[in-house]
């Protein structure tokens, strides 16, 4: 995105180029999405993930990430990227601890 939005995603997604790189791959591997991977890894982490769609094709999209399962070795890769990323999310008023 541009202006101040691409900056800030600029800045966090620096950090996390090893994860975003690991979920294309795992999404490559499996012909989905890195939306589909994503999501699919935060609900084999026990989350129920909150997406937002702006199209009918976003939500098959996002539908379409409860079509299968990550296995444990693709979540244990998924995993250790992500304890590599340097730049944590921030925290806001609708974030748990």
């Amino acid at each position: 995105p541009k202006g101040p939005r691409g900056l800030v995603i600029g800045q966090v997604l620096k950090g996390a180029r090893e994860l975003t790189g690991t979920i294309e791959d795992i999404a490559r591997a499996r012909r989905r999405t890195p939306a589909q991977v994503a999501i699919n890894w935060a609900m084999r982490k026990g989350t129920v993930p909150i997406v937002g769609a702006r199209s009918v094709a976003q939500v098959r999209d996002n539908l379409g990430a409860c079509s299968f399962k990550l296995s444990t070795a693709e979540v244990a890769e998924l995993d250790a990227a992500g304890r590599k990323v340097r730049q944590p999310a921030t925290q806001n008023i609708f974030m748990t601890s």
